[in-house]
């Protein structure tokens, strides 16, 4: 951290007191000051772009406009610019929302509330279909082109499970080609595809009063299915009994304020198997990760009952998850 510059490009965090916070992707500060709370990123070099920067940003405005949780203000530095490239790394500074990071077992209790939050952001995005500072192409899609080319987006899944493990690379194979299928052949209408925040996990979610008051980190926006919101939620813990409340209370919410097509909801596995190969290979590329609560000892084995009950009933969720 180079603190000369960022003094200078916000004066007002003289004197902050520092705590750094570990965060996946990207490396957060904590700062306290006279002019209140902050949260400093440093976004990770080869990351994220300005560009791709720019268009998280205006991301969160329209968030912050469309629904009732608190969305982090970004703060512009001297020079009137909310980026600041400085001689080690890109920064950005962010309002800091106060409230408790939720834990997986407050999830099932908040998910009608955070499904009729993401209902309502969906609504907005579906309706304005402009928004400042964004570019379909300056953020990630996530379909299946996460998988695809020489650099997959968080690696090859396969090196996730051990070579020698070659049930669990089968079942796995096949469920990939089976969501592979169904995904590449989905819809991908305005009611059904568009921005979306795209990592509602536990950690992202702020809490007072066991209400959720704050999303937060919006680093991996960009287009998908809707519904990819949902099962975001259940982020590494989708092997647990509880996840099939959460998914069905996300959608109780979800409901209050746009409909479901059905075709959408029997996409929902092939999400589900999708998104825990992409975590698979998140936590091949990233080793010393902490997770709370995770287990990675069982994560290859949970891996293989969800696609195993996957390949059964692929447009079931509540087989897969029961």
């Amino acid at each position: 951290m180079n603190w000369s510059q960022l003094q200078r490009a916000w004066p007002f965090l003289t004197g902050a007191r520092v705590v750094r916070v570990e965060r996946s992707e990207n490396t957060t500060w904590l700062l306290r000051c006279p002019a209140g709370g902050f949260a400093l990123r440093r976004y990770r070099d080869g990351y994220s772009n300005v560009r791709s920067i720019r268009a998280e940003l205006g991301f969160m405005r329209l968030a912050a406009a469309a629904i009732g949780a608190a969305i982090p203000e970004v703060f512009s530095t001297s020079s009137d610019d909310e980026i600041l490239m400085a001689s080690d790394g890109t920064y950005v500074l962010f309002s800091l929302i106060e409230g408790i990071e939720a834990t997986h077992e407050d999830m099932v209790r908040i998910a009608p509330q955070l499904g009729e939050v993401t209902a309502t952001l969906h609504a907005c995005v579906q309706e304005s279909r402009q928004l400042d500072d964004w570019e379909p192409d300056s953020r990630w899609t996530w379909d299946l082109s996460a998988f695809e080319g020489s650099t997959p987006r968080w690696g090859a899944w396969q090196l996730g499970v051990a070579k020698d493990d070659e049930h669990l690379l089968d079942c796995l194979g096949a469920a990939y080609e089976e969501m592979h299928r169904r995904l590449g052949t989905a819809s991908r209408d305005t009611q059904s595809f568009g921005l979306i925040h795209a990592d509602l996990r536990a950690a992202n979610l702020l809490l007072v009063d066991s209400n959720l008051v704050g999303i937060i980190d919006f680093d991996d926006c960009g287009l998908g299915w809707f519904v990819y919101d949902a099962v975001t939620a259940l982020s590494f813990y989708e092997a647990r009994p509880e996840s099939l409340a959460l998914i069905e209370g996300w959608m109780t919410g979800y409901k209050r304020i746009l409909d479901l097509d059905m075709t959408m909801l029997k996409l929902v596995p092939s999400l589900v198997i999708y998104r825990r190969l992409l975590l698979t290979a998140w936590l091949h590329s990233h080793p010393h990760a902490s997770v709370s609560g995770l287990s990675r000892s069982t994560f290859g084995y949970d891996t293989e009952r969800l696609a195993s009950r996957y390949l059964e009933a692929p447009e079931d969720i509540e087989y897969m998850l029961s």
